[in-house]
């Protein structure tokens, strides 16, 4: 059994996954994004990403691979893939925001089983800082391209 607070995340993470299942899946979406299948983006910032995700409360945390795409020049949609131990799951959520020069710096929300979860932070064509929070758990996303060091996916 999951601690608490740990408890917490992977229930929201698990909902999410339903939620956010679609006809296309995640690992679909990641081939797409990799192979450069993916709809151009003036920005540089649609694509494939992979990363760490960690809770700054606790000591959990897991690798992360992401997918982004323009909806406009101030929304990405994104689903991320996140690993906790022996688990997975894949959860989507839009990131609004602004441009300032070359940064995207964008807040994201998203209600899981009544849990509010704000997302909020800044894109740039090769590097991904995001900080999460609700009212059970907050932690960090740290994502860069894959193979470029910080974790090179799958």
């Amino acid at each position: 059994m999951a601690r608490r607070g740990h408890g917490w995340v992977l229930l929201a993470l698990a909902a999410m996954a339903v939620v956010a299942t679609g006809c296309r899946s995640f690992e679909k979406d990641w081939a797409d994004a990799r192979s450069g299948s993916w709809p151009p983006d003036p920005r540089g910032v649609s694509g494939a990403w992979a990363g760490t995700w960690r809770n700054t409360n606790n000591t959990h945390g897991g690798p992360l691979r992401a997918v982004l795409w323009r909806v406009d020049d101030g929304e990405y949609r994104a689903r991320f893939h996140a690993v906790w131990g022996r688990r997975s799951g894949s959860f989507g959520t839009r990131l609004k925001g602004g441009w300032t020069n070359d940064v995207f710096v964008f807040d994201g929300r998203r209600r899981v089983l009544g849990v509010a979860i704000r997302t909020s932070g800044r894109a740039t064509s090769d590097r991904l800082d995001s900080g999460y929070d609700s009212p059970l758990d907050r932690g960090t996303f740290m994502l860069g391209r894959p193979g470029a060091g910080l974790n090179p996916g799958r």
